[in-house]
């Protein structure tokens, strides 16, 4: 009695404080549905910022703005860099919401399936028997396929094997016991099988362009068994994080609105993508970082340019392959190599008549030109 008194006593405790986490973030949520659009000016215009602000520091500037069209700027990178954090999520969210909605929220399956949820198996419990043995399960065994496919073969076939024949074979088996175990309706295993194939294929992908990205940070860890016992480990991790994220979308699906950006934001911070992330969106918006093939001077920098020594100035006042870093607004900063030495200069926007923007060279083919018959030679006749 003393014993079932105790774990009744800790059951009522785990239950309040599960109780008091969901009422909290349910005030989250009531407190960012009523100040949606603020908090959204805010957050959108404090992103934007946070990424120029990282690209100024990394190149030691600051440059002069006016309001508008900083503002402006603002909204752009927050728009573009909120789209790759979004997509991120997404990535992470599509397994499990895809498995949850697809097939388990089916109006025929989840009837069936309340049949099983009484006093002894609650609905918690039931989610985490579902997610345990026919996601995680299966899930384990795609990224077995696909990493014995990897081991034997390292070309397409081990793609194929791992991204589409295994999530279809799995699927199918897991299909046929779970209608089997739970008298499904009749055809259910094909439906399982379909979501199946979907949520493990998004998975294996999403894990694999992950384990790239981290690749390029630990470059050492692809010698050891040519990178294998790496991309195990990163692919089992992303199975965890998938498995997790299907949890609380079977729990709640408002949840993981606050849970996936965090994910995405947690893993381009590990795989160092908030340091480039900040130079593509000025490069793509064309405000900096990109090459110049030539840069002409003013006359009055020209003159100051030449005096000094080892600056590498033309006789027609240009510079010839230079890195501009910023070229928007009143100033101007840029870099360039001359005689072993890097030079960076920050100039008035005015200073420069004319830049020559790099642009990659296409190779062309010659065009054919039809065949000039032999020159004829004077000294021979020809016969009629």
């Amino acid at each position: 009695m003393g014993m079932q008194n105790k774990r009744r006593t800790s059951n009522s405790h785990a239950t309040k404080t599960q109780k008091r986490q969901a009422q909290s973030l349910d005030m989250v949520f009531e407190f960012i549905e009523k100040h949606n659009w603020k908090l959204f000016r805010i957050a959108s215009l404090g992103f934007g910022f946070l990424i120029f602000l990282i690209y100024f520091c990394q190149n030691h500037f600051y440059p002069d703005f006016d309001l508008f069209s900083f503002l402006s700027l603002l909204a752009t990178a927050a728009l573009m860099g909120g789209l790759m954090v979004l997509v991120i999520a997404f990535g992470f969210c599509a397994p499990g919401w895809i498995w949850s909605e697809a097939f388990f929220n089916d109006k025929t399956i989840s009837a069936k399936l309340e049949q099983f949820i009484n006093r002894d198996m609650p609905k918690e419990r039931m989610d985490h028997h579902l997610i345990n043995r026919y996601f995680f399960a299966p899930g384990l065994l795609c990224i077995v396929a696909f990493w014995v496919a990897l081991y034997f073969s390292n070309d397409g076939t081990a793609f194929t094997l791992g991204l589409l024949a295994a999530p279809i074979v799995t699927g199918l088996i897991f299909g046929l016991f779970l209608q089997k175990n739970y008298k499904l309706p009749r055809y259910s295993w094909a439906k399982f099988a379909i979501a199946a194939f979907l949520v493990f294929f998004i998975g294996n992908f999403v894990a694999f362009l992950s384990t790239l990205a981290l690749v390029k940070e630990a470059p050492a860890a692809v010698k050891v068994g040519n990178g294998l016992p790496l991309m195990a480990a990163c692919f089992f991790v992303a199975l965890l994080v998938f498995t997790i994220i299907t949890a609380v979308i079977r729990s709640n699906l408002r949840y993981v609105l606050i849970i996936s950006p965090l994910i995405a934001a947690v893993l381009m911070l590990w795989s160092n993508t908030w340091v480039v992330l900040p130079g593509k969106i000025v490069n793509l918006l064309g405000l900096g970082n990109y090459q110049a093939e030539q840069v002409i001077l003013n006359s009055d920098l020209c003159e100051k340019y030449k005096a000094i020594e080892g600056y590498g100035v033309k006789k027609n006042c240009s510079l010839n392959d230079v890195h501009m870093i910023w070229s928007m607004g009143s100033t101007t900063v840029m870099t360039w190599q001359f005689a072993n030495q890097e030079f960076k200069v920050k100039i008035p926007s005015s200073s420069i008549l004319s830049t020559k923007i790099y642009v990659p060279k296409a190779v062309t083919e010659p065009e054919h030109q039809p065949s000039s018959p032999p020159p004829s030679d004077p000294n021979t006749t020809q016969t009629p």
